[in-house]
């Protein structure tokens, strides 16, 4: 058993250095789970959940809510302060992001390095790609592809389909 759940760490975690927490977290609502524990190293699965370090997957149905986190983030509301990896939802926010981020809706208040994919993309920063219906950023160092696709200190602040800025 305990090489499993060393393989789940392995597996799923990002991170260079080594992080102390439960293998797995079953989570019924926020602090309602077992093990009620801050971190986690391998896989939290859960109705809702704030758990302020993850390693691995956080996979919940409502929302996820994380300070800190490396790996994969799912459920109809993720929510990061620093994130790594991948996170899906319907509504996927974040302070600072690095990976994709596959949501209906990705809302980003800081720096954002990778993709953000779904119908309304925005960040205060972007070091990538934003591919969607509507796509928005105050700094751009890579192309929009939308319908609609906004950057404020852009040459051509608005443009339809495609814009840039490097």
């Amino acid at each position: 058993m305990k090489k499993v759940l060393l393989a789940l760490c392995t597996v799923f975690a990002f991170a260079a250095v080594s992080f102390a927490g439960t293998p797995i977290k079953l989570s019924l609502w926020d602090k309602i789970a077992v093990p009620n524990n801050d971190s986690v190293c391998g896989l939290e699965i859960g109705i809702g959940t704030y758990t302020p370090n993850l390693r691995g997957v956080g996979w919940n149905i409502i929302y996820s809510q994380t300070d800190d986190a490396k790996g994969w983030q799912t459920g109809i509301v993720t929510i990061s302060k620093q994130f790594v990896g991948l996170q899906t939802g319907l509504l996927s926010m974040s302070e600072t992001f690095k990976g994709v981020s596959f949501s209906a809706v990705n809302w980003n208040e800081g720096e954002v390095t990778g993709v953000q994919w779904g119908f309304f993309n925005m960040a205060k920063s972007v070091s990538g790609l934003q591919l969607g219906f509507l796509n928005m950023t105050e700094n751009m160092n890579g192309i929009q592809i939308g319908f609609l696709n906004f950057i404020k200190d852009g040459k051509l602040p608005v443009m339809i389909i495609v814009n840039a800025r490097f």
